[in-house]
């Protein structure tokens, strides 16, 4: 399985813009570049749909970020971190958990709904205004100096793709903004612990087909994640479950 054990294993689907990839921290590659293309506007609308919120907000200080303004400067912006290198991660690098506060900085995301049942609270700019200006804390001034002057980017938390389909105001989606999905089949991994939990096949099915089915989506992004997922078995069987629900075929995507 090549998307396994190539840490930095990534291919698309041009007509459908679907990039599928094996680290997350690609979808901000894919993301940039659909921007360059025409086919994502400035703050564009993100669905995330991840076991975790991937909400660090350190991305705003990879290097190169606000530079990088062609194909090969957003790759080698977004190349993470092989973190099963035993190495300790730079502060500068773009990681699984910092990419949408990356595209943050770059204006090209303004507001995101977070479809997530990890625990915590998602992080939004409001709380960090209020912490760089109300306690003068240095770390969210940086923050905000990194963003753009006018800045109003938003969020939304739902903790299952059930609550979020049934509560979300899908008249939001009709504002003319470019809509992303961003999906990481980690999410179907239930589990808190080390032995995988995945969701049933046919839930996973529905849920896939009603998201497939819920906009049509200017790009669609996707992380496997397989440490996530459980291991190489789990992540293959929801990466299956995934290309059988989206029409798709491994042998059809191309390298990017």
């Amino acid at each position: 399985m090549e998307w396994f054990d190539d840490f930095n294993w990534k291919i698309c689907f041009p007509e459908q813009r679907i990039y599928l990839m094996r680290q997350h921290n690609w979808a901000f590659a894919a993301w940039e570049i659909e921007r360059l293309k025409g086919a994502l506007d400035a703050r564009s609308f993100l669905v995330h749909v991840d076991a975790h919120l991937d909400d660090t907000p350190d991305g705003v200080f990879v290097a190169g970020l606000k530079e990088a303004a062609s194909v090969e400067q957003l790759l080698a912006v977004a190349q993470g971190h092989d973190y099963t290198s035993g190495q300790v991660c730079p502060p500068d690098v773009m990681q699984i958990d910092n990419f949408i506060w990356a595209a943050v900085a770059r204006d090209t995301i303004g507001e995101t709904i977070f479809v997530s049942h990890q625990e915590e609270e998602v992080l939004s700019l409001a709380q960090i205004r209020q912490e760089a200006t109300q306690k003068r804390n240095e770390n969210c001034q940086s923050i905000i100096a990194k963003l753009p002057p006018d800045c109003a980017y938003t969020d939304e938390r739902f903790l299952d793709i059930e609550s979020f389909l049934d509560g979300f105001d899908r008249e939001r989606l009709h504002r003319g903004r470019t809509v992303i999905l961003d999906l990481d089949l980690d999410y179907f991994n239930v589990s808190r612990g080390e032995e995988a939990k995945l969701l049933p096949d046919a839930q996973i099915r529905a849920y896939l087909q009603a998201l497939r089915e819920l906009w049509l989506w200017d790009v669609i992004t996707v992380a496997i994640s397989p440490e996530y997922c459980g291991g190489k078995q789990q992540a293959a069987h929801l990466l299956g479950l995934f290309l059988e629900s989206f029409s798709l075929s491994l042998s059809d995507g191309q390298k990017w």
